[in-house]
């Protein structure tokens, strides 16, 4: 009778593991038919990505951002050379032509009258520094290629009286607006500002730098004064010596 109960209990304890991995079994299949169920009915099949949900750049606004950035990039790269920008026209005029001349030597002086005709004929290269303040469009080469003038022509007929672009105000003077923008374009802004002495310009016409067709409303301009020929003599001179000298060089 022994070993038929251990038989038995051998059978029992088999039944009772079977039920176990049938129970487990049981609980899993259990819960990944919910998983399945939750992820097929309560999970949406697809995204939708329409211009709701993700909404797309405006080019003109994408652009404006652009151009926002290279003016702050500017300023802060501005703050950095502050003590080189506080150089007064005259003073960096000097310094040039000194730097120019120091190895030029000519047999005789310049006459007064070959002093004036210089002067007169330079007189913007002797201009103190000038100060603005304006917001603008800016139409890079980079962007629009040979069409950015003609860009800048055709918005000028789009935008409102009232309206201002969504740029940060520029604050920037004559040395800084050259660095940034090229040599020269300053010039050309003065030239802008002093064309109309009583109202101070707002997108009047296109102004070309090396970047691109710039449209600029000022808000504020303090142009520089240009010194009388006594009090910058020794620069008139200077700049009269180089170019003496380049004739000469030239004539060779």
């Amino acid at each position: 009778m022994a070993p038929l109960n251990q038989q038995h209990k051998s059978l029992s304890n088999s039944i009772k593991t079977l039920s176990r991995q049938q129970l487990i079994i049981s609980i899993l299949l259990a819960v990944s038919a919910l998983s399945y169920c939750w992820i097929k009915f309560l999970q949406p099949t697809e995204i939708d990505w329409n211009d709701s949900d993700i909404p797309l750049p405006d080019t003109e606004q994408l652009q404006l951002t652009i151009d926002k950035q290279i003016t702050q990039e500017f300023e802060e790269s501005r703050q950095v050379n502050n003590q080189l920008d506080n150089i007064i026209d005259n003073q960096a005029m000097q310094i040039k032509l000194s730097g120019l001349t120091k190895n030029i030597t000519l047999e005789r002086e310049p006459t007064d009258k070959e002093l004036n005709e210089l002067y007169q004929q330079h007189k913007e290269e002797y201009r103190q520094i000038s100060t603005f303040q304006f917001t603008q469009y800016l139409l890079t080469t980079n962007r629009y290629g040979g069409q950015a003038v003609s860009k800048a022509e055709n918005i000028l007929n789009t935008i409102p009286a009232n309206r201002q672009p969504p740029l940060a105000l520029a604050s920037l003077n004559t040395l800084e607006i050259d660095r940034l923008y090229g040599a020269e374009f300053s010039k050309k802004i003065v030239a802008e500002v002093l064309q109309h002495p009583h109202n101070l310009p707002c997108w009047t016409k296109p102004i070309t730098s090396k970047i691109g067709a710039h449209l600029l409303c000022f808000k504020q301009a303090n142009i520089g004064a240009i010194p009388e020929l006594e009090f910058i003599r020794p620069e008139v001179i200077n700049h009269w010596r180089y170019k003496t000298a380049r004739k000469q060089t030239a004539g060779n």
